[in-house]
């Protein structure tokens, strides 16, 4: 994708100009921005992940939805779109879901050292508030402690890094029995 100066700033290409947008939470600049660019690259699906990102920040859930499924239907090995996705599961509430498509944006990036490592995080997270709403099963709740795991060996320091490890700390004796959900407030 290349960049263009823009009246906006000229200092800075289209593409720049959406990073900053959504830097600076001004998603409707961002969408703005990247409608500009759709419509001279209709086919550019690095702008219609940011177009998606803008829109799933609005809470325009379907609108982005939608915009992700015609990506997908283009290439169904962008990670992107996954990560994409996932953010809007997660934002809907769909945690099981969100949970999934951060697992296949995981699997779909092919090189692990350009993996988001908040994949995991998201992941392990999306576990962790079903068990808080409507319980895990045991393979759940082991997934949970495995992702968070692979969360906090990549980024040992992180500014979650102690939390997550308190809260393993605290659920690892509250494994549910096979056949058994875990519902947890976290509280005691």
């Amino acid at each position: 994708m290349a960049t263009f100066a823009q009246d906006d700033d000229e200092s800075l290409g289209e593409l720049a100009q959406i990073q900053q947008a959504i830097r600076k939470k001004e998603f409707l600049k961002a969408e703005h921005i990247c409608l500009r660019i759709l419509a001279q690259h209709p086919t550019d699906n690095d702008i219609k992940h940011l177009m998606s990102h803008a829109l799933i920040f609005q809470s325009r859930f379907s609108e982005a939805d939608s915009l992700l499924r015609k990506v997908l239907e283009s290439d169904t090995n962008l990670p992107g779109t996954y990560w994409y996705m996932g953010l809007s599961a997660e934002r809907q509430g769909k945690d099981l879901k969100a949970v999934g498509l951060f697992k296949k944006y995981v699997v779909k990036t092919a090189n692990p050292l350009n993996v988001n490592v908040s994949a995991w995080l998201h992941a392990a997270s999306g576990y962790r508030r079903m068990m808080r709403k409507e319980g895990i099963n045991t393979a759940q709740f082991d997934e949970m402690l495995y992702l968070y795991d692979q969360y906090l060996e990549a980024m040992p320091t992180e500014v979650y890094a102690d939390s997550v490890r308190d809260f393993i700390e605290r659920v690892k004796p509250k494994k549910p029995m096979p056949g058994q959900k875990l519902i947890w407030d976290e509280k005691g």
